[in-house]
C-alpha cells in the first residue's frame, strides 16, 4: 500500500488542523510560560494582573478544550479514511496503522521527556490503539458511545468528590514548595534536570491528571465521531451538507456558549482540584459544553469555506496545518528556548497578556515558515520522518518527486 499523495488531500481538513493548533498553543501558553505554576500571590505581583485575568477568563471560555476537541475530531476522521483507502485496495490495515501508533508514541514520549511535559500525542496513540478495535462499530452503536462517554468523566469526579469529603482530605493537589522548586528548575537548570523534571512530571503529573479529569472519554469519544464523519464522508461535499452544519452550529452554539461560560469561571475559582462542593459544577457543564462549542467552530469554519473569499482567506491556515505535527513539537521547542532555563529563563515571570503575544507571534512565524517549506518540500519535518518509518521506506521529500504511477493511483 502506497502513501497518500498530497493531490489527493481534503484542503478543509489541512485548514480545520491549522485552525486547531491556533487554539492549542494559546491554551497551552500558561503552562509553557510556567504562569499556572505560580501561587495567586505572585501572579498578582505580575504587571497588568487585573487586565491580564480577564485575558486569561476569556482565554478559558474560547479556547479550553475546544481545540484539541477538534483535533481529535481530525484523528478520527484520519483513521477512517486511512481505513477507506485501505479496504478499497484490499491490503492490510490493523498491522500498518498500528507501527504508525507506535511511532507516535515514541515522538511523544521523546517530546514529553526533552520539551512539553503536557504532551497529548502519546494519549491520542494509545487511545488509536482501542480506536482500532471500534473499526467495524456501525454509525448508531458510534453516536451512542459519543454521547455516553462524555458523562463518564462526570461519575469519575462524583466518586473522588465524596471520597475527599468521607476522607476529610485538606484539598491540597500539591504542596507550593514543589512548584516552587519546578518554577527554580525550569528557570535556571541546567538542560539535564530539566530533563529530569520533564521525566518525573510526565508520570506523576500529567499521566495521572489525565485519568483524574477523565481525557481519556472526552478524547474518545472526539475520535469515534471523526470516524462517523469519515464513514459518512461529510467533509468530501459541503455544499450539499451546508443545512445540516448550519442546524449543528446553532444547536453546539446554544448548548456551548452557557456551558462555557459557566466552566471558564469555575476555572477561576480553583474548585475543581481542591475538591470544594462546588468543584462538580467543572466537569458538569464541559462534558457536552466544550466538544459542542469545539464543533460550532469547526461547523463555522467549513460554512465559510464554502464562500469563495472566506475559502481563499482560510487557506492560509492549509500549509500550518498540513505541518501540523511539526508545528506543534516546533512549538514547545521555541517555547522552551523562550521561557526555560537553558534559553532566555522567562519561565513563570510573565503575566497573560505577555505570554499570549509572544504565543501569536510563534503562530505569525510558524504560519509563514509553514509556506515556505511547503512549497519547496512535500511534507514537514515531522510528518516525512513518521511516514518513511510508518511505510518502512524512505519518501521522496521534494515537490514532484512522486512517480507517475503514484500520482495518478
Amino acid at each position: 500500500m502506497q502513501p497518500t499523495p498530497t493531490t489527493q488531500r481534503f484542503k478543509i481538513l489541512d485548514v480545520l488542523r491549522g485552525f486547531a493548533l491556533l487554539g492549542v498553543l494559546i491554551a497551552n501558553m500558561a503552562y509553557h510560560s510556567g504562569y499556572w505554576f505560580l501561587s495567586p500571590e505572585k501572579q498578582q505581583n505580575l504587571a497588568h494582573y487585573e487586565l491580564g485575568e480577564g485575558l486569561l477568563w476569556l482565554i478559558h471560555f474560547v479556547t479550553e478544550g475546544k481545540f484539541y476537541s477538534i483535533f481529535s475530531l481530525l484523528f478520527g476522521i484520519g483513521f477512517g479514511l486511512q481505513l477507506q483507502r485501505a479496504m478499497a485496495q484490499n491490503s492490510a490495515f490493523t498491522g500498518r496503522f498500528s507501527r504508525r501508533l507506535l511511532i507516535l508514541i515514541c515522538i511523544g514520549l521523546t517530546h514529553a521527556f526533552l520539551l512539553y511535559v503536557g504532551d497529548i500525542l502519546v494519549t491520542y496513540a494509545v487511545l488509536g490503539f482501542v480506536l482500532i478495535l471500534f473499526r467495524n462499530c456501525n454509525d448508531n452503536n458510534l453516536l451512542r458511545l459519543v454521547f455516553i462517554l462524555p458523562l463518564l468523566p462526570v461519575l469519575q469526579y462524583g466518586i473522588s468528590w465524596y471520597m475527599a469529603q468521607v476522607s476529610d482530605a485538606s484539598g491540597e493537589v500539591a504542596g507550593m514548595d514543589m512548584f516552587e522548586q519546578i518554577v527554580l528548575t525550569y528557570q535556571s537548570g541546567t538542560f539535564l534536570e530539566i530533563i529530569q523534571t520533564n521525566i518525573f512530571g510526565t508520570f506523576f503529573g500529567r499521566y495521572p491528571d489525565l485519568i483524574f479529569t477523565g481525557r481519556l472519554f472526552k478524547v474518545f469519544a472526539m475520535f469515534l465521531l471523526g470516524y462517523y464523519i469519515a464513514k459518512n464522508r461529510w467533509f468530501a461535499n459541503l455544499d450539499t451538507r451546508k443545512v445540516q452544519l448550519k442546524k449543528i452550529l446553532i444547536w453546539c452554539a446554544v448548548i456551548g456558549i452557557p456551558c462555557n461560560l459557566i466552566m471558564a469561571y469555575m476555572m477561576t475559582t480553583g474548585a475543581y482540584y481542591t475538591m470544594a462542593p462546588t468543584g462538580i459544577i467543572e466537569p458538569m457543564v464541559y462534558a457536552y459544553g466544550v466538544p459542542a462549542l469545539g464543533i460550532c467552530y469547526a461547523c463555522g469554519i467549513a460554512l465559510l469555506y464554502l464562500k469563495p473569499k472566506w475559502q481563499k482567506r482560510l487557506n492560509i491556515l492549509a500549509p500550518f496545518g498540513r505541518m501540523a505535527l511539526t508545528n506543534y513539537l516546533t512549538q514547545s521547542l521555541l517555547c522552551g528556548i523562550i521561557f526555560e532555563g537553558y534559553g532566555f529563563g522567562l519561565f513563570a515571570q510573565l503575566g497573560p497578556i505577555y505570554f499570549t503575544l509572544i504565543g501569536l507571534g510563534i503562530l505569525l512565524l510558524q504560519i509563514g515558515w509553514s509556506h515556505w517549506w511547503l512549497s519547496r518540500f512535500q511534507f514537514g519535518p515531522a510528518e516525512w520522518l513518521w511516514r518513511s518509518l510508518t511505510y518502512m521506506k524512505i519518501q521522496p521529500m521534494k515537490i514532484n518527486t512522486f512517480p507517475q504511477h503514484i500520482v495518478n493511483n
